[in-house]
């Protein structure tokens, strides 16, 4: 009985991998429309920007293996693409809106999410980062 459980699993997690994911894609990026090229932020805040947020938010994602592994794949392929749909660092338009919200979303530790550090231990940020991030983005706003 539990060789046919585990046949069944099996065949189940081979099959399972015929099934369309969400497109994996890093679109072409032009350099001189990066958030890094408009905003001109401090290396150290763009240090943290890429290491904590670029797998989600641009067009430089550097996929994980279980990105090509259905049905994890799913999830983490519609993750980036919603990630990018509300904030890409790759094709920034200088929305100072957006701008405050990375702030409030860093400083409210919402933003990397939590189970995004627990798989990706170098994305979380210290206090003293995030309070970087935000002293950066006030020193703009004014």
């Amino acid at each position: 009985m539990k060789k046919k459980i585990v046949l069944g699993l099996a065949a189940f997690g081979v099959l399972i991998q015929l099934l369309p994911a969400p497109a994996k894609t890093n679109p072409p990026t032009d350099p001189a429309r990066t958030f890094a090229a408009t905003m001109k932020p401090p290396a150290a805040v763009q240090n943290i920007f890429n290491r904590a947020c670029r797998d989600c938010h641009s067009n430089e994602t550097q996929w994980p293996w279980y990105a090509n592994v259905a049905p994890v794949s799913w999830p983490v392929r519609n993750h980036v693409n919603e990630g990018r749909k509300h904030l890409n660092f790759s094709e920034w338009l200088n929305d100072w809106s957006t701008l405050e919200d990375i702030c409030k979303s860093v400083r409210e530790n919402t933003m990397p999410l939590p189970y995004y550090d627990w798989m990706h231990p170098e994305a979380k940020l210290t206090p003293a980062e995030r309070a970087s991030v935000c002293e950066w983005v006030d020193s703009k706003l004014k």
